[in-house]
């Protein structure tokens, strides 16, 4: 359009710019885009660093905590950071050597079934074999089909020591770990040792003490179980007595402890079975308050926890698994305790000093592989 002005002799036009070509339209969709993602960043630095400022004292909390828990400096604010929701197509922090996580693969496709080994251990401080590892346990699950799978793996499981050329029970392996080095490493052989035994790739390790237990139900406000028959621990522990009736039990601390750690009115292998019942229930009750779906009431409880948990996974792992674990099966749960029944692949005997321990079947751990493996079968 053309405007002229005779009198003052100017005229006003309309400029129109050319038409982009379909290959400039592309580029500018993708410039357009990158600002966007450049905007976001920015926008979810500037909320983090408010929130950090506004809750300080919490956050700083939580930071030392988590910082204990992981061994790594600033490892909540690198979490949160992971956690922002800019896609594929950006990434604040990249892996380091281009290592991809498990949860990437699960994401991915490329992992259909995620290990984690559970370890509980009376704690450092404690002067009667607090760095022995009296449970481990293997939480296998299946993220396609939601199935979920707990194998224990006895305390007196006569083993190769990693990095020595000496055997022992593997409840001794984390405190060799530790002897060498430092938690870390007590994380490491005892995740490298479970690889050997049971043939299952450990994706992540994590351990827990006695304190951190009670703490956690505690936090919880106690775990629910249901006996088909009464239960009493012929011989106390130092913490106290447990006897509970046939029915619904609901635990604190202390009590879901020491059913936990009962043995001399059973066995071993009947404490595993235990432990695994506590496990589910502990799960069930995170799930109902909605902890495993709230990363600032997970970092709460860890908070209340930290010199007494020791985990290998980041905080944005941890979240990711608990929203895996949302969905999982828990009604049909398979359950595998190795011992010295007909099916449980195990012998007993004793070692050249007499000590009693437990043997594979047939001298390899072939058949334990194969159960392992074959779990969700």
């Amino acid at each position: 359009m053309v405007y002229i002005d005779d009198e003052n002799k100017f005229e006003v036009r309309e400029i129109r710019e050319p038409e982009a070509k379909p290959s400039e339209l592309g580029e500018l969709k993708k410039k357009r885009k990158k600002r966007k993602i450049f905007r976001l960043r920015n926008i979810f630095l500037a909320v983090i660093i408010m929130a950090l400022l506004g809750g300080g004292y919490f956050f700083y909390k939580t930071s030392n905590a988590f910082d204990q828990i992981t061994g790594e400096s600033n490892s909540l604010i690198k979490s949160i950071i992971r956690m922002i929701p800019l896609g594929d197509s950006f990434n604040i922090l990249p892996n380091e050597g281009g290592v991809s996580s498990p949860i990437d693969e699960i994401r991915n496709d490329k992992l259909d079934r995620l290990n984690i080994l559970l370890l509980g251990l009376r704690g450092v401080d404690d002067p009667n074999g607090g760095l022995l590892t009296d449970t481990m346990m293997v939480v296998s699950f299946k993220p396609k089909t939601n199935e979920v799978a707990l194998i224990s793996i006895p305390r007196d499981l006569y083993v190769s020591i990693p990095d020595t050329n000496t055997k022992g029970k593997i409840n001794e392996v984390y405190a060799h770990g530790m002897n060498n080095g430092d938690w870390k490493d007590g994380l490491e052989y005892s995740k490298q040792e479970i690889e050997e035994v049971t043939g299952l790739d450990i994706h992540y390790v994590a351990s827990v003490d006695f304190l951190a237990f009670k703490e956690i139900i505690d936090t919880l406000g106690g775990v629910t179980v249901y006996l088909d028959k009464p239960f009493v621990e012929s011989v106390p522990f130092e913490e106290g007595y447990i006897s509970l009736p046939a029915g619904k039990n609901t635990l604190d601390g202390q009590k879901a402890l020491l059913y936990s750690r009962a043995r001399y009115s059973s066995s071993d292998f009947d404490r595993a079975r235990r432990q695994q019942q506590v496990l589910v229930a502990v799960k069930d009750k995170a799930l109902n308050l909605g902890i495993l779906s709230n990363p600032i009431k997970l970092v709460a409880i860890l908070d209340s926890a930290g010199n007494h948990v020791r985990t290998d996974a980041e905080l944005w792992e941890i979240k990711e698994m608990a929203e895996l674990f949302r969905n999982a099966n828990t009604g049909t749960i398979k359950h595998k305790v190795f011992d010295t029944s007909e099916e449980g692949l195990l012998n007993q005997t004793h070692n050249s000093v007499g000590q009693y321990i437990l043997l594979p079947v047939g001298g390899n751990y072939d058949k334990i592989y194969e159960a392992c493996r074959n779990i969700f079968d």
